[in-house]
């Protein structure tokens, strides 16, 4: 009867340390899927930043489309845009931050946390004549 209540407790103590063992890796994982997607939100928020830092100097000189995405005055100001909103939303700083005038839209993209993220507007002056 002894050896039965041994051979009891110890499948009990196994499976208590198997549960535990699921229970951590669970949480690991779960841990790991809202840092995605706080680093998600993140990127979307600082690449719109950027997008709408571009689009207000758009706004003044429509004309200049395709100068405005080589301006280091343009380019620092969506950076700075976009570092803000990444701090704000728990990113840990900006890589890089391009801006394309291509067909009939501007694009701003940027690395933030090793992911890419774009985002853009519409400016009919980017395309060809």
């Amino acid at each position: 009867m002894r050896d039965e209540r041994g051979q009891a407790m110890l499948a009990v103590v196994l499976a208590l340390g198997i549960a535990a063992t699921a229970i951590v890796g669970l949480r690991a994982a779960q841990d790991r899927i809202v840092a995605a997607a706080r680093a998600q939100r993140a990127g979307e928020a600082a690449v719109e930043a950027a997008a709408q830092s571009v689009a207000d100097a758009y706004a003044k000189r429509p004309d200049a489309a395709k100068e405005l995405v080589f301006d280091q005055r343009v380019l620092e100001a969506a950076r700075v845009a976009a570092e803000e909103l990444a701090a704000e939303n728990g990113g840990h700083g900006v890589e890089s931050v391009q801006l394309a005038c291509v067909r009939d839209w501007i694009e701003a993209r940027l690395v933030l946390n090793g992911y890419s993220h774009h985002a853009g507007f519409r400016a009919p002056e980017c395309s060809p004549p």
